[in-house]
């Protein structure tokens, strides 16, 4: 999984293509980056409100599956989508929108209601704004018809390329009720289960790293304090009077002093530096050491998944 940064995750959202694998990988890498979701939600509604009103809908579909999928995980995303869901739903009460498109957040909005993703207070707000735009356009007119499930519409387009765009929207559209699925269904396939170490580790496991962090983690390690033989070398050389408190009572002259003092300053930038370094090392293994519980109790999992 790619480091987040703005300016990648705003290249992303401006490469993101309307295909349920593309909205899928980029969900999971949200969620993967759910500690900076303050500032994907910030980069996300930016890139709503200045996209093309063709892609909002796309950018809609992902905000919903990185909700969805986080859930369980935390309410971060949640939390922080919802504080900007109403100005984003009256960004889109003014676009011109076609009558499918319409249905679709009609359609979507219906699902959060029901699954209760957003606080009620929000969900009544946003139901608000769209019950008005929906009243307003024609897409009224189709609400029996778009009711249906986008599987059973994949096929009612009449040319070859119409039926191709229909189901590509239809499977964009199948990411509103992913979530539903559980482990108990009957119903799940290959795409469904993917052996990944991200599937969901074992209770309190956490959010497993990847090979690849685990790692770069521990050859991290290598360039930590205790193994600095520099500083170490500096530090087993230091004059034993920077450290004995008897050496201030044989000092003859300002110069000596001077020269005392100087020695003694040098010496404490040195330890001092080296404490925190060697602070910061304790917090990194301890983190490498989740890092290592989490990874391995992924891989059970996915082997149990196998057998």
């Amino acid at each position: 999984m790619s480091e987040f940064t703005e300016p990648i995750f705003e290249r992303k959202l401006i490469d993101l293509r309307d295909s349920q694998k593309e909205i899928q990988s980029l969900s999971q890498y949200c969620v993967h980056h759910r500690l900076h979701c303050k500032a994907v939600v910030k980069v996300w509604y930016k890139n709503i409100k200045t996209t093309a009103v063709t892609r909002k809908l796309t950018a809609m579909y992902l905000a919903n599956d990185v909700v969805q999928n986080s859930k369980k995980r935390g309410p971060e995303y949640a939390k922080e989508f919802g504080m900007v869901m109403r100005k984003v739903f009256e960004h889109l009460a003014v676009m011109d929108f076609d009558d499918k498109t319409i249905m679709s957040l009609v359609r979507l909005i219906g699902i959060w209601q029901e699954r209760q993703i957003f606080e009620k207070k929000i969900l009544h707000e946003i139901s608000k704004i769209w019950d008005q735009k929906h009243k307003n356009s024609g897409a009224a007119k189709l609400t029996g018809q778009d009711s249906e499930s986008p599987k059973k519409r994949r096929e009612s387009s009449g040319s070859g390329t119409e039926r191709r765009k229909s189901r590509e929207i239809a499977e964009i559209e199948d990411l509103l009720d992913a979530p539903m699925l559980t482990s108990d269904s009957n119903e799940l396939n290959d795409e469904t289960l993917t052996l990944s170490p991200r599937q969901g580790g074992s209770p309190g496991s956490g959010d497993p790293p990847e090979p690849e962090e685990l790692i770069q983690a521990l050859q991290d390690l290598e360039n930590s304090a205790s193994s600095d033989a520099i500083v170490r070398e500096k530090i087993a050389k230091l004059p034993p009077e920077v450290s004995e408190v008897a050496r201030i009572e044989t000092l003859q002259s300002v110069p000596e002093a001077k020269v005392l003092h100087g020695q003694v300053e040098e010496a404490s930038t040195l330890l001092d530096d080296y404490n925190l370094r060697l602070q910061e090392e304790l917090k990194d293994r301890k983190k490498v050491g989740s890092m290592i519980s989490e990874f391995l109790s992924a891989q059970r999992d996915l082997l149990a998944q196998v057998n």
